[in-house]
């Protein structure tokens, strides 16, 4: 939904043919990190997908191979526009169902209240990916396409206006004082390599560490990171800044003297190192070091609970191509006139404002590269063996930014019950987002298939549309204990790569 209110405002401060350069950039951002995807991470078959949440789940697994062919998550969510669900759900989308038109002829309605705003897109494609283990070692690939946007702490009246319009008459002649609120919008890939090893394997204890490494490559990527704007509307033509101090910064593939899409530049504007570091403590069931020759040899160890942390996205884009960057100290003006105002590309844009804002229309570029930091954050796992195929997980994410460069990633605090087989797992989590909307998803996996979502009241109607969450993948592996048989001999058992005489002197090892 912020989308929308994001190209009604685009709207309003430029002409038609940058407008729809714009729209083209944030629809291809809506197009394009369930914002965990609880259901695909978190399992003792999730492999691959296991590094998302902490590289050292790679040495608890049930396949010692595991391969990603392909995946989406896709999480859109806002707390200031919406549909009622009574009149529009995630099935109507699906099916194309004509989006409901109220009294003013848009298709949405907004929360009137004075909260502060925050909004936030996160889609990542998760390409080919496969990890392997080897005993107290893992090793892992990944590759991933990522779009975040988001917005925190935005002044309530902003998307209103946005919503009705600078003729918005109840918002006139007030004075607004608005401070340390931010946006950005970052579209890069991903190419990664994980590392995994069991540090502490003594009885029924381990603990493994992990990391992962990730050259980013960025796509496209803007920031705006206001201190403080003090201002008044004071009609639809005239607005009145007494005092505003911001920094902006973008790198697109548009040309910015013509709006021609792509530029002639390079592909990639940017690029970074990402990096992904966890721990993993595991109280086993078993007691076993048993050593193997094959892969396929190699035993899965049940626990009675696992405790993980880890901190993931350390990293920025170093944008350095197409790259400008403006900075606004200390300054106001009166705009009049402002619904005259159209421009025809992004320079004309930034030359008009340094012009009406330090009366020269070079005086606020202060640079020709810029960094937009990936979504840090630090997360613990952890994980109880209930019953037979019964387990009960939990996770906590919060974010950590240094600075308003540096996207800022959801909250969320989730318990989740899971059945778990090897054809079949079910999970239902159960979260509380930014710490205050609770949502129930579900996620199933059948075989090497895997759809979920965080929020499950948006496919049923319940609840109002005002996000949304979806997420898949598919890929397949080898599992521990499956080898091939390379003996003539019938007593051979195949279930842990163990002969039936071997089982039975473990048994009495044990006792």
């Amino acid at each position: 939904m912020h989308i929308v209110i994001l190209k009604a405002i685009i709207r309003k401060f430029v002409g038609k043919k940058l407008y729809i350069t714009f729209l083209i950039i944030f629809t291809l951002n809506f197009q394009s990190y369930s914002q965990e995807m609880f259901g695909l991470t978190l399992g003792n078959y999730s492999g691959v997908n296991s590094i998302i949440a902490n590289p050292a789940m790679m040495t608890h697994q049930h396949k010692f191979l595991d391969v990603n062919l392909v995946g989406l998550d896709v999480f859109v969510g806002n707390n200031f526009a919406y549909i009622p669900g009574s009149d529009y759900n995630m099935w109507d989308a699906v099916n194309t169902r004509q989006l409901p038109t109220y009294e003013d002829g848009s298709n949405f309605l907004y929360y009137d209240n004075e909260q502060l705003k925050v909004m936030s897109t996160s889609i990542r494609m998760l390409g080919p990916s496969a990890m392997m283990q080897l005993g107290k070692h893992a090793f892992g690939f990944s590759t991933a396409l990522r779009v975040y946007t988001s917005g925190s702490n935005v002044p309530w009246e902003m998307p209103v206006f946005g919503y009705e319009g600078l003729r918005y008459k109840p918002l006139h002649n007030i004075q607004f004082n608005d401070h340390n609120f931010d946006f950005q919008a970052n579209v890069w890939g991903e190419i990664g390599l994980s590392y995994a090893y069991d540090v502490f394997h003594y009885f029924d204890q381990q603990i493994t560490v992990g990391i992962s490494v990730k050259y980013l490559m960025g796509y496209s990527g803007g920031y705006a990171d206001i201190n403080n704007v003090e201002y008044m509307v004071q009609s639809d033509s005239v607005i009145n800044i007494t005092n505003m101090n911001a920094e902006v910064g973008f790198a697109i593939p548009v040309d910015y003297n013509n709006s021609d899409f792509p530029d002639s530049g390079p592909t990639f504007k940017g690029s970074g190192i990402g990096i992904d570091i966890g721990a993993v403590y595991v109280k086993r069931k078993n007691v076993d070091n048993k050593r193997f020759k094959r892969p396929c040899e190699q035993r899965y160890e049940d626990y009675v609970y696992r405790i993980g942390i880890s901190i993931l996205d350390i990293g920025r884009i170093n944008y350095k191509n197409n790259a400008q960057m403006h900075n606004f100290n200390d300054v106001g003006v009166l705009w009049e006139n402002y619904d005259t105002v159209s421009f025809d590309n992004i320079n004309q844009v930034v030359s008009e404002l340094s012009n009406l804002f330090y009366g020269d229309p070079d005086a606020s570029l202060s640079g020709t590269s810029m960094k937009i930091g990936i979504p840090t954050a630090l997360s613990i796992q952890a994980d109880y063996h209930f019953k037979e195929k019964i387990f009960i997980g939990a996770y906590w994410i919060h974010p950590v930014r240094f600075n308003g460069h540096t996207m800022r990633r959801s909250a969320q605090l989730a318990i989740i019950p899971r059945y778990e087989t090897k054809q079949l797992e079910f999970s239902l989590p159960i979260s509380l987002y930014e710490y205050q909307y609770p949502r129930i998803g579900a996620a199933l996996r059948i075989n090497f298939l895997t759809v979920g979502t965080e929020r499950l009241g948006n496919w049923i109607g319940a609840g109002n549309l005002d996000g949304m969450d979806i997420y898949f993948s598919l890929k397949f592996g080898l599992e521990k204990g499956k080898c091939r048989v390379k003996s003539n001999n019938k007593c051979y058992n195949l279930e842990y790569g163990y002969s039936d005489k071997q089982k039975l002197k473990f048994k009495k090892t044990r006792r």
